[in-house]
């Protein structure tokens, strides 16, 4: 059977679509185990009560995603530039959740490739 390179682009964009209307548990930051990357599967800036965050979807394991909110400083410095760069899934980018500043009690996080 043949199928038309357009059929077969129409296909994926499906599956794209599928991908992303799948609802993911939302966790906070520091329920992440720390020092360990998990892989960025893709981010959306989205308005919320205090202004606009940004929101990563993590694997956290094979069968398991999950959401995580970015603090407001680290919303603040990634770009809608970034956010596409990260979506293109062009190279494999890592969050890491490194622990709290004793100092300020901020979460420490770090993109990793």
């Amino acid at each position: 059977m043949f199928v038309s390179a357009t059929r077969l682009l129409g296909d994926m964009d499906l599956t794209k679509r599928f991908e992303e209307a799948t609802f993911y548990a939302a966790v906070y930051v520091n329920s992440l185990e720390p020092h360990k990357p998990y892989t960025i599967i893709r981010a959306k800036r989205i308005p919320i009560k205090y202004g606009p965050s940004i929101v990563l979807t993590l694997r956290i394991s094979e069968t398991n995603n999950v959401q995580v909110f970015l603090p407001k400083r680290y919303s603040e410095v990634m770009s809608d530039i970034d956010i596409n760069d990260i979506n293109s899934k062009e190279f494999s980018l890592h969050l890491v959740y490194k622990g709290v500043c004793e100092f300020s009690k901020s979460y420490i996080l770090a993109i990793e490739s």
